[in-house]
């Protein structure tokens, strides 16, 4: 059974820009593209996983937000002052190897909303707006 993951980024705060870096997919034939603004990530099946990674337009304030889906139900992580060798192919394979600890607990929490605060006191937000069935929304605020 396949899934999409709809996610749409808000800034709410103009003292700082932030981009995307760095999309990632891991297991099960998933894939990203982008559609009037929205990131869209589609999974072949439960167990898939995706990972965004942003910084500012100065490369500073690293972060991640996973998302996928796990035994039939969606999940959230975020991940907030990373060092700059991070990569999405790095920090998803976290989640599953049992590596770092709590990544693979925040996976089988099945969160379907999780806030950070970075270093520099900014708060990043992620909630699913639509968290039922397979066509799932995700919201992204940065504040």
């Amino acid at each position: 059974m396949s899934y999409t993951i709809n996610v749409k980024v808000y800034q709410t705060n103009t003292n700082a820009f932030f981009h995307i870096v760095e999309q990632g997919v891991y297991a099960n034939g998933g894939t990203w593209h982008e559609s009037n603004g929205v990131h869209v990530l589609t999974m072949g099946s439960s167990g898939t996983s995706g990972m965004l990674i942003f910084r500012t337009e100065q490369g500073k304030e690293p972060f991640w937000v996973v998302q996928g889906v796990h035994n039939y139900r969606p999940w959230v992580d975020i991940v907030t002052n990373l060092s700059d060798d991070v990569t999405a192919a790095k920090g998803l394979a976290e989640y599953y190897n049992n590596t770092v600890p709590g990544r693979a607990q925040a996976r089988e929490a099945q969160r379907t909303s999780w806030e950070a605060v970075n270093a520099q006191g900014r708060k990043i937000t992620a909630r699913y707006a639509v968290s039922t069935g397979n066509d799932l929304e995700l919201h992204i605020i940065i504040g």
